[in-house]
């Protein structure tokens, strides 16, 4: 079919306003929705895989990260296998089971959560003289105070079991029944019947986290049995809805173990009835099986150096994310016994950064804060640092190339062929140049520079030898002395290095190489992932963790932690990502043990590296190699 040129007119503005719209409509679903003036309610402390949340005024869901705040009438739901712990700013806490769904209006002095679907528990401090109603299809409950629990599927009507406290329910004609401390309410089509629960579970208690040693861990039951009940039945699941039990024995007495490996379980008790013609069930209890993560201060490292000549220095100290955290506390002292802290300070941050410490030596911990009751909380090990002034600013240090080594024209070519050394934030700027003579005298290439890298020319200075020096200069204009000189090789290809004899032993040394990105600038413009690859020899490794760092002026963050049995990675989510300096560290796990460890840099550029932002960057050589002591 011909068509003339009115109509392709039309037809091309038609497709136009389409893809037009279509660019808009994905944009507004993958936007972050910011809070604005919203009234904030509470905080998200603990969160297992995905939990969303969807304004009043929005049709967008958003997920939610830990320590996310609330506002007033924000509609919740969790995914499957998912779990949060709520705080509301009156001290409430509700924890929400996966496949939940409820919606929270704390307008006025009688705060309502809407409930529409799976597990909640709900925990009301006692001296807040409001209630918290819950309603759900029609029915009404009033928690005064103490614990409550409530259950709602598509196959089962709405229950409510009071742990504590006191709690009434409004049935359809307006009346309200009470609920006492140990019975349970069924809300039916008939009306609600109200019943004292047959069994109480003891231990574990709803939320208790154990740690594996180091598969499995024994976990102790115990229950307590009303009177005229018989044919006890322990039932763990994967599951709130026990479609998949995973343990379903008769037990006698009143209580038995089971060693269960990592996860998250449900468990209840099945009896019969005083009649013995039926099953009743007790309340869930949810509890977590997970191993114990390393917890440590990560950087400064122990006995580092804070050198300064005029302006104190920038010390940033960072450590471990713990998935069981809801905060830290870091304590900072003079003393090896932290004494009398000059310091303290509570965050949710796993860094903190102080530019007012004198001279002096300094130490310091982190306590992690549990997110799981009757879990004692985490310290990580004392260390120390030395801030100390100096007369003069110390000349600047290759890092990188190492003295005497070779660029090949794959390096430069690749953008891996960067100069790269030792910053100072006492120096605002640096002079590099490079020669083709030892003495310095023939200069091919000047320039200067606030960053601590540069990638020179290369398709000028051509091949041969070369030598390079480096001269500081402060904020006042003072000049440092010139640092060692540099030498290097510019070739097509390196030469193949011969490898090293290994001594006399049967078993091959574990060797760990960092493929990529080490030591290279990273174009992102257009892609959809930075890809990490490594390759082990010499031993066959349980796993792999991997952790990201960015690096901002002196501070050094953690930013992504991932473990895999993979020898590569894509990290997809590329929002926690910006132009700069990156580093990365790789573990390798057998048997459960730390193998050897490696570590990698490089730089994240998203369209020419002269976009990127002059700041101190600390490259690690990845010569350097962790292996296993013996």
């Amino acid at each position: 079919m011909n068509l003339d040129k009115r109509d392709r007119l039309v037809l091309f503005t038609l497709l136009g306003v389409a893809f037009l719209f279509s660019i808009l409509f994905y944009l507004d679903l993958n936007r972050k929705i910011g809070i604005g003036d919203r009234e904030v309610v509470g905080t998200i402390f603990f969160k297992n895989n995905i939990v969303q949340r969807k304004f009043e005024d929005e049709v967008i869901w958003e997920k939610l990260e830990n320590n996310s705040p609330l506002t007033n009438k924000d509609t919740i739901r969790s995914e499957a296998f998912s779990d949060a712990l709520i705080r509301l700013k009156d001290g409430t806490e509700i924890n929400i089971d996966e496949n939940s769904m409820f919606n929270l209006d704390l307008t006025g002095e009688e705060p309502n959560l809407e409930f529409t679907q799976g597990s909640l528990e709900v925990k009301k401090d006692d001296s807040k003289p409001n209630q918290l109603k819950i309603t759900s299809s029609g029915s009404e409950i009033n928690v005064d105070s103490g614990n409550v629990k409530i259950e709602k599927s598509k196959e089962r009507e709405l229950s409510l079991f009071v742990e504590k406290g006191k709690t009434t329910v409004k049935q359809k004609d307006g009346k309200s029944l009470a609920v006492e401390e140990g019975k349970k309410a069924e809300f039916k089509k008939t009306g609600i019947e109200i019943k004292k629960i047959p069994v109480v579970l003891v231990a574990p208690t709803s939320q208790k986290l154990f740690y594996t040693e180091p598969d499995d861990v024994s976990v102790h039951f115990q229950w307590k049995l009303e009177p005229g009940y018989k044919d006890s039945n322990l039932e763990i699941s994967r599951s709130p809805n026990f479609q998949m039990t995973l343990i379903n024995e008769k037990v006698e007495g009143t209580q038995t173990s089971f060693r269960l490996k990592e996860g998250t379980f449900y468990w209840r008790l099945k009896v019969k009835n005083k009649q013995g013609t039926d099953f009743e069930f007790s309340e869930i209890n949810k509890f977590f099986v997970t191993k114990l993560e390393s917890f440590q201060g990560e950087s400064p490292e122990q006995g580092a150096v804070f050198p300064f000549v005029q302006t104190f220095p920038l010390v940033t100290l960072t450590w471990s994310k713990l998935t069981t955290a809801n905060s830290y506390k870091l304590v900072l002292s003079n003393s090896p016994k932290l004494t009398n802290p000059i310091k303290q300070l509570e965050t949710t941050a796993n860094q903190i950064s102080y530019d007012d410490l004198k001279e002096g030596t300094y130490y310091w911990k982190v306590i992690a804060k549990s997110s799981f009751p009757d879990t004692k909380d985490r310290e990580s090990q004392v260390l120390s640092f030395i801030i100390k002034k100096q007369n003069s600013i110390p000349a600047p240090k290759w890092l990188r190339p190492t003295n005497e080594s070779e660029i090949s024209a794959d390096e430069i070519k690749q953008n891996q062929a960067i100069l790269i050394w030792d910053g100072n934030a006492e120096l605002k700027s640096y002079q590099l140049k490079i020669a083709n003579d030892p003495k310095m005298k023939n200069i091919v290439f000047s320039e200067e520079t606030s960053s601590n890298f540069l990638l020179p020319n290369w398709n000028e200075l051509g091949k041969g030898n070369f030598y390079a020096s480096l001269v500081g200069k402060s904020k006042e204009g003072k000049e440092t002395e010139t640092s060692t000189i540099l030498s290097f090789t510019v070739v097509d290809k390196k030469k193949k290095q011969e490898p090293i004899e290994e001594p006399n032993e049967n078993k091959q040394e574990p060797k760990l190489e960092m493929m990529s990105p080490n030591g290279t600038i990273v174009q992102m413009k257009g892609k959809n992932s930075l890809d990490f690859q490594w390759k082990v020899s010499g031993t066959t490794p349980d796993k792999y963790d991997l952790v990201l760092y960015q690096h901002i002026a002196d501070k050094k963050s953690a930013i992504y932690k991932i473990t895999t049995k993979e020898s590569k990675h894509s990290l997809k989510d590329l929002g926690i990502l910006d132009e700069g300096t990156f580093s990365w560290d790789l573990s390798v796990y057998k048997d459960s043990n730390l193998l050897l460890s490696r570590k990698g840099s490089f730089i994240l550029a998203l369209d020419q590296f002269k976009s990127l932002k002059p700041s101190d960057i600390e490259f690690i050589s990845p010569k350097r190699l962790y292996k296993e002591k013996r």
